[in-house]
């Protein structure tokens, strides 16, 4: 059996808490407005290989490309043989702040990448064009800052990795995931928050139906759902029929795949916390150079938010495997929750 969610701890995980203004938000909450795709488990270098002599273009989401602009330049020091405190003086800032730049955290001024690839002896011109590009796009405001009142750098930074992702796999134990909430759902889930603003309630809502927009795209969802979530009546009868009723219509999308784990599978892994894998694929135009963005895992907790990345990826994905052969075929799944639906209109 593949290990249960918070047994695998690293000294390097980075736990991020989430506040907005004009209003407290509920971890679980939160996530139910957001979560996240398929294995890949890239270990190739992060330095972009040429494809006939030109460089590759860049990513879509600012998040992503900002982050790629640091594993880059993080690599480029290592093969330099330079210290981030070399980093530091040359750009005349902290070490911190350099770590913070290879981790993707902030972004990177054009003349700060000039700065660092002289330092780290770079001569390849396509490789420097290529960076400033990067760090250019990377400086860039996403459609979601103009959410920025109402949510957390830390969601921000989901939402531009969410942008950029090729596949989702989301498990939700409690309630219905925020990619396949309806509206009056959404308003059900944030009314259970209390001292909150309406103007927070209704910006957090548009921002969630803005996401779903990438479900009538290239998005492919394997959403695994507890028997707990379909069941519980959020909003009164009517609110939940529509919801099971949009469960139904986007099961039917060739890019959106529904299991719903029944309750007489017992415990298992990972039932504790809901969690969300964001895969990616190669970045476009540069599929022979197979660069990818590394696999992410988004965690909820009572205590903060986690992000997971390199080996402490692999287990979720194990969960994940375990979850999907555990639950309802997507056929069986979309048969219950159609029965439900049935229930609830008898009643």
């Amino acid at each position: 059996m593949p290990p249960v969610v918070g047994e695998h701890r690293r000294p390097h995980r980075a736990s991020v808490r989430k506040s907005a203004a004009g209003g407290a938000s509920s971890p679980s909450l939160e996530r139910s407005g957001c979560q996240m795709g398929t294995s890949n488990d890239n270990t190739d270098s992060d330095l972009p290989k040429k494809l006939g002599g030109k460089a590759m273009p860049s990513s879509g989401s600012p998040t992503v490309r900002r982050r790629r602009a640091g594993r880059i330049l993080r690599e480029l020091r290592d093969e330099s043989g330079r210290t981030a405190e070399d980093a530091a003086a040359a750009l005349e800032v902290t070490s911190s702040t350099i770590y913070r730049m290879e981790l993707g955290r902030v972004g990177i001024k054009p003349r700060d990448v000039q700065a660092l690839v002289e330092v780290y002896g770079v001569e390849d011109a396509d490789l420097v064009e290529e960076l400033v590009r990067l760090a250019r796009d990377g400086r860039k405001r996403g459609w979601w800052a103009r959410y920025s009142d109402t949510i957390s750098p830390p969601y921000a930074t989901y939402i531009g990795l969410e942008q950029d992702a090729a596949s989702l796999n989301l498990y939700d134990g409690l309630i219905i995931n925020g990619l396949l909430q309806t509206r009056e759902y959404a308003k059900a889930t944030f009314s259970m928050v209390p001292e909150q603003s309406q103007r927070f309630m209704e910006e957090r809502i548009d921002l969630r139906m803005e996401r779903q927009q990438r479900l009538r795209g290239d998005l492919k969802i394997w959403n695994v759902i507890d028997e707990a979530a379909v069941r519980r009546v959020l909003g009164g009868p009517k609110v939940m029929i529509d919801q099971l009723q949009n469960l139904l219509e986007l099961g039917s999308l060739p890019n959106v795949h529904l299991q719903v784990l029944p309750f007489e599978g017992g415990a298992y892994p990972g039932m504790l916390s809901s969690f969300t894998i964001l895969g990616f694929g190669p970045l476009e135009g540069v599929v022979d150079a197979g660069y990818r963005h590394p696999d992410v895992v988004y965690i909820e907790g009572h205590n903060g938010d986690v992000y997971e990345e390199g080996e402490d990826v692999q287990p979720f994905h194990e969960i994940f495997g375990y979850l999907r052969s555990a639950a309802l075929d997507p056929g069986r799944s979309l048969e219950f929750i159609e029965q439900q639906a049935q229930h609830l209109k008898s009643l």
